[in-house]
């Protein structure tokens, strides 16, 4: 499924270095349930991520693609199974960035840019930067630096909360608001930092071999990287958010050599993931250089190949030649969650409505919970003018995935097809809400309100108001 729904594009600034303290080297781990509870405590850190993140779906080019997005969710969980001491659901979410860089923040929110996957040689090493992030963010490395500042005076930690938002509306301009709030600290700043990422390395590194991944993916990736850019005059943000250092690789590299690896591992889905970036976000594919590498052995890097190529047919509207590219992957996978996305895209753009759903309610009748194939299925229904389907489907998804904003944004369509004015500004309140957008998001409620008859759910509009109205009003409560 393709999105064109990209928002103006920003760079965000490491959340790790929001803060400073003075503060000695710890050797040992904190204890994570007192950990940071002088400034914040769990339930607010959850409260902020979730403003963090209403504020980033608003300025930043947001992954609209359920086949990556499902990729980073099975990763993710994946790790987070092997974490210790995590006290909320994790988010992960793609940023449409060249750059090379992942990062953290409040209430177990984690970004990934496109760049980075691009830059990865192996799933290892994309793991090894996920499972470090996570390590951040279950260690609450966050608050545990805020907690530190306590000879700051609170203007100070309100500036510096301030200007962190700030970054995100407008980076040059939180930048600067942030080193004009933290001068004179910036040599506590960067050996603080250093902890932090000892301390990620070490965690992160057990969470990767209980998870099968091969531990020396981190020391491979970072390695490699320090190397490539040793002289060059602009580093990758990765290397500036998360500072490298030749001791630190090395102990990375000792630690990762005594432990065990995974004999053989799978990575077809990495390479096919990887394969849609390149085509797709970061295009660097090209068809020159795939056509001379199809063939029909059919192997993980032969049909990322191949998979690729079907894309950039595809978004150069050749679909017909797209799908003579995809059709042995599809044969020899017809389940595969990347194969049926363009399937579906190839069938719609050639006007074969109905043999999309006749293949999407087959795979939808295997897997009923699998985002790739229910966002298909009712974009497909739409396409075929189908709206009662395409709300049955969605709904039903949407009681899993409540905060899903292609689900929401299909729902909105699908509403307008039917013509049920009140439950389309409804669904559209839900995604300003989302956007941090409240005012638009009441609005469309009172229309909404306005337009229902039922007295039972005016009152259930009402209170939704209501809740919407407390949560603007906690957004300025805690940010001014």
């Amino acid at each position: 499924m393709r999105l064109s729904k990209l928002l103006p594009s920003f760079i965000i600034t490491t959340l790790l270095l929001c803060a400073t303290a003075s503060v000695a080297q710890q050797s040992r781990l904190p204890d994570i349930g007192t950990a940071g509870a002088s400034v914040m405590s769990v339930e607010r850190e959850r409260t902020f991520g979730d403003l963090y993140m209403r504020q980033i779906r608003s300025q930043a080019p947001i992954v609209g693609d359920p086949v990556l997005n499902e990729y980073l969710k099975d990763m993710g969980t994946r790790l987070v199974r092997e974490a210790d001491d995590v006290r909320f659901p994790f988010t992960f979410f793609w940023i449409n960035q060249n750059e090379i860089n992942a990062f953290a923040f409040f209430g177990g929110y984690v970004g990934f840019y496109t760049g980075l996957i691009a830059e990865t040689q192996s799933e290892s090493e994309l793991a090894s930067v996920m499972a470090h992030e996570v390590a951040h963010v279950s260690q609450r490395h966050i608050v545990r630096n805020m907690e530190r500042m306590q000879n700051a005076t609170p203007s100070t930690l309100v500036a510096m909360i301030g200007a962190v938002l700030l970054g995100m509306v407008s980076p040059d301009l939180g930048m600067a608001a942030l080193s004009t709030t933290l001068a004179g600290a910036q040599q506590m700043q960067i050996n603080y930092t250093r902890q932090f990422e000892q301390e990620a390395d070490r965690i992160g590194l057990g969470m990767l071999v209980r998870a099968g991944y091969d531990p020396m993916g981190a020391p491979a990736f970072f390695g490699r990287l320090a190397e490539k850019h040793r002289y060059a005059a602009k580093v990758p943000q990765i290397l500036l958010t998360h500072p490298v250092s030749e001791a630190r690789i090395t102990d990375t590299r000792l630690r990762a050599e005594a432990l065990p690896r995974p004999a053989n591992r799978d990575e077809s889905r990495y390479l096919l993931a990887k394969a849609r970036v390149q085509a797709r976000h970061v295009k660097t594919a090209n068809e020159q250089s795939l056509r001379p590498l199809l063939s029909e052995r059919l192997s993980p890097v032969d049909n990322a190949n191949r998979y690729a190529l079907a894309i950039l047919l595809l978004d150069q509207r050749r679909a017909a030649e797209a799908e003579q590219v995809l059709a042995p992957l599809l044969a020899s996978d017809p389940m595969n969650g990347f194969y049926i996305d363009v399937q579906t895209d190839i069938l719609l753009a050639l006007g074969r409505q109905q043999e999309a759903l006749q293949m999407l309610e087959r795979a939808y009748q295997r897997e009923p919970r699998e985002q790739v194939i229910t966002l298909n299925f009712a974009n497909a229904a739409l396409a075929a003018k189908q709206a009662d389907l395409a709300v049955a489907l969605l709904r039903d998804y949407l009681l899993r995935d409540e905060s899903n904003v292609l689900a929401l944004d299909l729902l909105v369509q699908a509403y307008q097809q039917q013509g049920n004015s009140p439950a389309m500004h409804e669904t559209r309140a839900e995604l300003f809400a989302l956007h941090g957008a409240f005012d638009q998001a009441i609005n469309n409620l009172h229309l909404a309100h306005k337009g229902n008859q039922s007295e039972l759910e005016r009152r259930r509009l009402q209170a939704r108001i209501e809740q919407l109205m407390a949560q603007k009003r906690q957004l300025q409560d805690l940010f001014g």
